[in-house]
């Protein structure tokens, strides 16, 4: 085996390798993308619910619900923030370097826009929150005082006994509920301190990334300004390259008509 073989095998494997990683790195890009849609609609699915909070419609499957999604979506934007600085760090091998950079910062800060919908949403979530534990609260003093009024009295009707036992059975929901609500609470709040700890750290990816833009152009301008130089200083010794044939040229007509002259000279001597 030759070497042009060798080095055209070798040539071969680079472009495979090559094709290989482009073919990952799109992947990893559609994964992102996709992820940032699913984050969007989970945001909308976590508005419709938490509208639905201290209303009729407020039951233990709607906050089930929120909390799922709650949690799915803070998952979700875990997997983006790994993918996203694997793809900030992503050894490519294609000459589309500047394009795929341009890809990573429009996808970092697409994603920086849900995340912060997602914090947004997350603290709507809280406030509502303690706005229901407050009502529940509320209700739950009024209740008390109901009861305790109902066992002041000497009466020991059956209705009276059951209207206390009914709100036995309620003070000790409200008070679950306030313990459910005051959990999640807890849970968002440590959601929201996380997300601003991924927001710093996108923040850093962005700015590399710019960066990485940045210097990319500067080297294209720096490579375009050495041609152009480059191509300056081969036009300029073509020129003189040039001149120097046609003065040589115009120098061995010289000489031949001179030793013309010469040879006649001597021939009518």
């Amino acid at each position: 085996m030759s070497f042009n073989d060798l080095e055209q095998g070798l040539g071969s494997t680079n472009v495979i390798d090559a094709d290989e990683d482009s073919v990952q790195y799109k992947q990893l890009t559609q994964r992102i993308a996709q992820q940032i849609f699913h984050i969007n609609g989970n945001i909308s699915s976590m508005e419709r619910l938490i509208g639905l909070l201290s209303g009729p419609r407020d039951t233990s499957e709607t906050r089930s619900s929120l909390h799922d999604v709650t949690e799915a979506t803070r998952d979700l934007i875990k997997s983006t923030t790994q993918d996203l600085k694997s793809l900030s760090t992503y050894n490519q091998n294609t000459v589309n370097i500047l394009d795929n950079k341009q890809i990573q910062q429009k996808l970092s800060k697409d994603f920086q826009k849900v995340a912060t919908a997602f914090q947004k949403a997350q603290r709507i979530s809280a406030n509502k929150q303690r706005e229901c534990i407050n009502q529940s609260k509320d209700i739950t003093v009024r209740q008390l005082d109901t009861l305790h009024s109902n066992e002041e009295q000497q009466q020991q009707q059956q209705q009276q006994q059951m209207q206390s036992n009914a709100l036995d059975n309620e003070i000790e929901y409200n008070e679950l509920l306030i313990s459910e609500r005051e959990a999640e609470i807890q849970n968002i709040e440590d959601g929201i301190v996380e997300l601003n700890e991924i927001f710093r750290n996108m923040d850093l990816i962005v700015n590399e990334q710019e960066s990485g833009i940045q210097s990319i152009y500067g080297n294209i301008l720096s490579v375009a300004q050495n041609t152009k130089q480059a191509a300056d200083e081969l036009m300029v010794a073509d020129r003189y390259y040039r001149n120097a044939r046609r003065s040589m040229c115009w120098f061995m007509l010289i000489i031949t008509i001179v030793g013309i002259l010469i040879a006649l000279i001597l021939v009518i001597a």
